[in-house]
């Protein structure tokens, strides 16, 4: 067995580019043609449909340079942003321990109740 070194296969990257139409990724064209469509059908003003000009304009700089940021970001939105938004009011963090956020409000309200109950018995029996 011949050990020159590291075999390299060669991947090109036209097979791992997702399905793009115009150099925006179909997920990004569809939401751009929806949000589009939607504010004609609020407005009633068709020139609304231009708005998706500037948007798909941005979608293309976004992705010239990776072709999946768009997928990185619902990527981030369905783990991150999940846990970080569920317990950002609460926390003033994102949290990501194993229990229910329901049941870690409930011990903590519990536990202020209980330290409140002690504090007014220490102000009333001194």
């Amino acid at each position: 067995m011949d050990d020159d070194g590291i075999k390299v296969d060669p991947l090109a990257v036209g097979l791992t580019r997702p399905a793009m139409r115009w150099g925006v990724p179909y997920p990004a064209l569809m939401l751009n043609l929806m949000a589009s469509v939607e504010a004609l059908v609020w407005t009633r003003n068709l020139l609304w449909v231009l708005i998706c000009v500037p948007i798909h304009g941005i979608c293309y700089l976004v992705c010239l340079k990776d072709p999946r940021s768009f997928e990185l970001l619902v990527l981030w939105l369905r783990t991150k942003a999940n846990g970080l938004f569920a317990t950002l009011g609460y926390w003033s963090a994102s949290s990501y321990s194993p229990l229910a956020l329901r049941r870690r409000i409930r011990f903590v309200q519990r536990w202020r109740l209980q330290r409140r109950l002690k504090q007014e018995n220490k102000h009333a029996n001194p």
